[in-house]
């Protein structure tokens, strides 16, 4: 046997061949062997001598593509939910695509309008969603996801037949879950002596969620006096411009209220308001005099 390929048998005793079944594409191809039998035939009785008659003629093995009958998504990708703020979900939607029967032909995997904060992980085929505290990506992502092989139409490898399964998913974003808002410092209550320097910055403030989620607030302050400044937003706290307005002279209660609105959920149409609110009070106290 001339050019017989390594991994077709020669049965000498059968005078036949066997292929081992195989899986691997790149024995595709057309294999030209020549095949040659031959005969010694004495030239008389001594055997000393003999003429030599042969037969040979080629043939050819083609190993043909593998045939797939259907390609389709046995394993498909569920929707996936993410809260802000929330610990990293790792290796979350893990999706599979098979062929029938398996012929193992190279897929590629295409998804259109993954969100950038998604990462789409090869080879385990899932996904990851960082940690973040971006309230801004609150919503939901639909994305594609398209699997193809491209089947070769002979084993000449020149043509191919695209067969592919596409589905959608939904990543939703949902808002971060708050459980406690409170004031872990409290205005302390304000004293000017009317006549004495102005108080800068004083009785600062603040409130905070629990977990810490980054929802604007809105402090609101009622029966503030005209007479005292709110530093805000840049400072949470008070000053006192100086004054000699004797006339000033009392107790002013003023509220303050903090309140943060936390959506129901990632189509943020509806809110769930928390607040704390409390009361302070701003003495005017009387000029003093040390000397009359």
């Amino acid at each position: 046997m001339t050019n017989l390929p390594t991994f077709v048998t020669h049965n000498t005793l059968s005078s036949d061949f066997t292929i081992p079944k195989t899986s691997n594409l790149s024995l595709l191809g057309s294999y030209p062997v020549t095949i040659r039998s031959e005969i010694c035939v004495p030239i008389d009785y001594t055997k000393a001598s003999c003429v030599t008659l042969f037969v040979e003629y080629s043939f050819k093995i083609i190993f043909e593509t593998c045939i797939v009958t259907t390609y389709t998504a046995t394993q498909k990708v569920g929707d996936i939910t993410y809260n802000v703020g929330a610990t990293s979900l790792l290796n979350v939607g893990t999706y599979k695509f098979d062929e029938s029967p398996v012929c193992n032909y190279p897929e590629t995997v295409t998804l259109t309008s993954l969100p950038v904060f998604v990462t789409h992980k090869l080879p385990t085929s899932n996904f990851d969603i960082p940690k973040t505290i971006d309230l801004s990506l609150i919503g939901s992502y639909v994305v594609t996801i398209r699997s193809e092989i491209k089947v070769p139409n002979d084993y000449t490898g020149t043509s191919f037949t695209t067969m592919f399964d596409q589905y959608q998913f939904t990543v939703f974003i949902e808002p971060c879950i708050v459980s406690l808002y409170t004031a872990t410092l409290e205005v302390a209550d304000i004293y000017y002596n009317i006549g004495n320097t102005a108080l800068k910055n004083v009785s600062p403030y603040t409130f905070d969620e629990s977990p810490v989620c980054n929802y604007p607030e809105t402090v609101t302050l009622t029966n503030l006096p005209t007479f005292v400044t709110h530093n805000a937003p840049t400072m949470a706290d008070f000053s006192v411009p100086y004054s000699s307005d004797l006339s000033l002279i009392g107790s002013y209660p003023v509220t303050i209220r903090s309140e943060i609105k936390v959506p129901k959920d990632y189509t943020k149409t509806t809110f769930k308001s928390m607040f704390v609110e409390y009361e302070f009070i701003v003495f005017m106290q009387p000029c003093l005099v040390t000397s009359y």
